[in-house]
């Protein structure tokens, strides 16, 4: 496992304190957001600020919006990470914009009324750049928010990290590293659990030889991700999946998956969690009969909700 962390670094060698006023704008290095007041702000925030700027990359500004809570905190906070397959999506969140339906915007809200912040955040879409790019801005993300902590009332040593679809990739995968600064967006400190919805965790050659049926958006998402088919690039391809970095060092993982999913394959989920478990990683694994790519509204959104505030409980 380690040797897949030594690979990708062998692929990457070969190729100011926030002032907030209510209604006013908000501004930190080179980006701003937008305060919203609690009337404004949705998902049950009582505060909201949007499009705050937290890194300039050659592509253009990279953006978050932060929903908190009532109270002056500090409040534990939930990162979130979009779907979309890598190349398409927002950080889009809120009941009137949210990607994935009202589940995630449900569980938002729940996150939100326990007393967690949640922010949502854009990274690079693969059209822009191919991994570990996404790793990293989301890494960044993590680290501009923890490093103003204080401006916010967040608690920097009681972080979440959330993601859906293409986005669980990107969370699992910051999760395995956490124990290595070295390695692209690694070395993650306060992470206190990782929530991964359907998200891929071995985009590995033998994966993909495993897995012929495939569907062609799969395989041009993952071939766009990495910039390549990972039986042309396979040191890469192992690099960037999740299950091929663990140490037995991870936070708690959160894995919520649908039977019927048609795009990535619930048996990536179960040997993920098989492997978390092996190496003594307190791991909680849902499977749900009803679903198929992404959870949309449905009976059983209650019970994933329930899940999540369940699993908030124990570990953070």
């Amino acid at each position: 496992m380690v040797s897949a962390r030594r690979i990708w670094r062998a692929v990457l060698a070969g190729t100011a304190v926030l002032a907030v006023t209510a209604g006013c704008a908000v501004s930190a290095g080179s980006g701003s957001g937008t305060l919203i007041g609690a009337a404004a702000a949705d998902l049950g925030a009582a505060r909201a600020v949007t499009g705050q700027v937290y890194a300039t990359r050659a592509s253009g500004p990279l953006a978050l919006d932060l929903f908190l809570p009532e109270g002056a905190g500090p409040h534990p906070l939930v990162v979130y990470a979009h779907g979309g397959g890598w190349d398409a999506g927002d950080r889009g969140l809120d009941g009137h914009r949210a990607v994935g339906g009202a589940a995630e915007s449900l569980a938002a809200e729940r996150m939100i009324s326990r007393g967690f912040a949640v922010a949502t955040v854009d990274y690079r879409l693969s059209d822009l750049a191919p991994a570990p790019a996404q790793v990293e801005d989301v890494a960044e993300a993590v680290r501009w928010l923890q490093s103003h902590a204080g401006a916010w009332g967040l608690d920097a040593d009681r972080v979440v990290l959330w993601g859906a679809s293409a986005g669980g990739l990107l969370v699992s995968q910051l999760g395995a590293i956490t124990d290595d600064p070295g390695e692209p967006g690694g070395g993650l400190t306060g992470i206190r659990a990782v929530i991964d919805w359907f998200g891929p965790t071995d985009l590995s050659a033998e994966a993909e030889l495993a897995t012929p049926q495939l569907s062609d958006y799969s395989r041009r998402t993952v071939r766009k991700y990495l910039g390549c088919m990972p039986s042309e690039c396979p040191q890469h391809a192992a690099a960037a999946s999740p299950i091929r970095n663990l140490s037995g060092a991870e936070p708690p993982y959160l894995i919520q998956h649908g039977t019927k999913d048609s795009l990535v394959p619930i048996a990536q989920s179960l040997n993920f969690a098989a492997e978390l478990r092996e190496l003594g990683v307190d791991v909680s694994l849902h499977p749900y009969d009803d679903f198929d790519h992404g959870f949309t509204p449905g009976p059983s959104v209650p019970m994933i909700v329930d899940a999540i505030d369940e699993f908030l409980a124990a570990h953070v």
